[in-house]
């Protein structure tokens, strides 16, 4: 049966971190927003006996976007990426750049796709894809973006977000939270078998409840 993301937003936190309320407050929709640039994030992953692990970045606090976020390796397009397919020639490209790894275009699994909501100053237009560590390679941090890299389950990352320990972004909490629930590589590959890329545009209103913010995400429709 095929797969798609949208099942699995419902569980992702929809609280709105301070820094983009200030962003989202002071907001004027009349302004054209920034043109998001076309990026890819490959969410590797390798067996560890019969469950998963996945590799996350840890990236530095001075960073200009997502400082201090987990997230997965990946960046914006370049020129460097050309034909047949740009996108997926990034993803190579980011992936060896930031891990050391050299995966293959046809490696790259389809995931997901989402767009930076339209208030950010820096926005990116992402494709996510999924891609087992190639064999006899080692995922390492080179990036110089980060202070950290290592391998981990995706529910030991959900729960050391839950503690507060790292921060997530919703694309990532997302993907993160359908590989806990799929538990194993090949499950995870059975899913992106016949996957359906839906686009995730996070929309931000205000909580009646609490006069605070929080994202609102597409859901399944019957």
């Amino acid at each position: 049966m095929a797969s798609n993301l949208l099942g699995v937003l419902a569980r992702v936190p929809t609280a709105v971190p301070p820094d983009l309320v200030a962003r989202v407050e002071a907001w004027d929709p009349t302004v054209p927003p920034a043109r998001a640039r076309l990026s890819a994030s490959v969410v590797l992953i390798r067996p560890v006996g019969a469950e998963m692990e996945v590799f996350l970045l840890h990236r530095h606090s001075r960073m200009a976007f997502a400082a201090s976020m987990v997230v997965f390796p990946g960046g914006g397009l370049d020129p460097a990426d050309v034909d047949p397919d740009p996108i997926r020639a990034c993803a190579v490209r980011e992936t060896y750049e930031e891990a050391s790894v050299r995966v293959e275009p046809a490696d790259l699994r389809d995931w997901a796709h989402w767009v930076t909501p339209q208030m950010e100053p820096r926005r990116f237009d992402t494709r996510f894809y999924l891609a087992v560590l190639p064999a006899g390679q080692e995922a390492r941090d080179v990036s110089g973006e980060t202070v950290r890299a290592a391998w981990t389950t995706p529910k030991e990352a959900l729960a050391a977000f839950e503690r507060g320990e790292i921060g997530l972004m919703p694309p990532t909490s997302s993907i993160l939270t359908e590989l806990a629930d799929a538990g194993s590589v090949t499950a995870a590959l059975d899913l992106a078998t016949d996957r359906v890329v839906v686009t995730v545009r996070p929309r931000l209103e205000r909580a009646a409840d609490t006069q605070g913010w929080r994202f609102v995400y597409p859901t399944v429709t019957t």
